[in-house]
């Protein structure tokens, strides 16, 4: 229990802190035609390779532009956005039965026009950086499967310091992907890299019950590169037992939320250029 209360007053400051959920400032990029959910397994400690972490993810197809986030921080976004007081947001978040998120990150494909947006708050500051959409060397190969009921082929590549092997449904005329992800002649139905530690695979895709938008939070980013981003977190995580004795935390919860982010050591980008 302590470990939960820990872990969820770490998602609070980062989250309310970047003022996502107060100012409400959002720009429409697009209007969702698909939603794809994925599942993502991954190994979050290399310390500890039988521990399996799983969090379903969601993809939402627009005409133009795509979003990725986890199925969790779009409940709690959705859910929080009603919400009018700190207060009423902090109690949210305490309370076990709300849906959490595993992970804070979105990612815009195509937006600015050929680049992705990705952005993550770290307590006291929400960050931002594009990079280019067409970041990926993929070679086919002659292999085929079937994935959630598609007929897929194999493709493989090399990013982040690992070499994934990814399936894509020509059936399925999206080049587009889970995580960053992107630039085959079909959705991509299941990625993993070569040694399992993160692996994506579709669960179901198909049209929004009612109208959704894309939308970016229209917040103020620190604007930064991926180097500088990492260089952010890798800094945060080594200060956290500062950080949250200066936030008046016990000696316990400092030890918890230390051990939570030791364990926190295996990110699915091991190479940051």
């Amino acid at each position: 229990m302590m470990k939960f209360i820990c872990l969820c007053v770490t998602l609070f400051c980062a989250l309310s802190s970047s003022a996502q959920f107060f100012k409400q400032n959002f720009v429409t990029l697009d209007q969702v035609n698909l939603v794809a959910t994925y599942s993502m397994h991954y190994v979050e400690d290399s310390t500890n390779q039988a521990h399996i972490r799983n969090s379903d993810m969601l993809l939402l197809l627009g005409n133009n532009v795509s979003q990725f986030e986890s199925k969790g921080l779009y409940m709690s976004d959705t859910i929080i956005r009603k919400l009018m007081t700190q207060e009423q947001v902090q109690q949210f978040f305490m309370n076990p039965q709300s849906p959490h998120p595993s992970a804070t990150y979105q990612i815009f494909k195509n937006y600015p026009n050929g680049k992705l947006t990705f952005t993550q708050p770290i307590p006291g500051t929400n960050f931002k950086y594009e990079e280019p959409l067409d970041i990926f060397n993929w070679k086919l190969t002659q292999e085929t499967s079937t994935i959630c009921g598609y007929k897929a082929k194999q493709a493989t590549c090399d990013f982040g310091g690992r070499s994934w092997v990814a399936w894509f449904a020509p059936e399925l005329p999206y080049s587009d992907g889970p995580y960053k992800f992107n630039g085959l002649p079909g959705l991509i139905v299941k990625i993993a890299d070569t040694r399992n530690q993160y692996v994506f695979e579709l669960l179901s895709i198909g049209k929004p019950a009612k109208s959704l938008p894309v939308d970016f939070l229209d917040d103020d980013y620190m604007v930064t590169t991926k180097q500088g981003f990492f260089k952010a977190y890798d800094d945060f995580r080594a200060d956290i037992v500062n950080r949250e004795k200066a936030a008046g935390a016990t000696n316990q919860m400092q030890q918890i939320a230390a051990k939570n982010m030791s364990e926190r050591n295996n990110h699915i980008e091991l190479l940051r250029k």
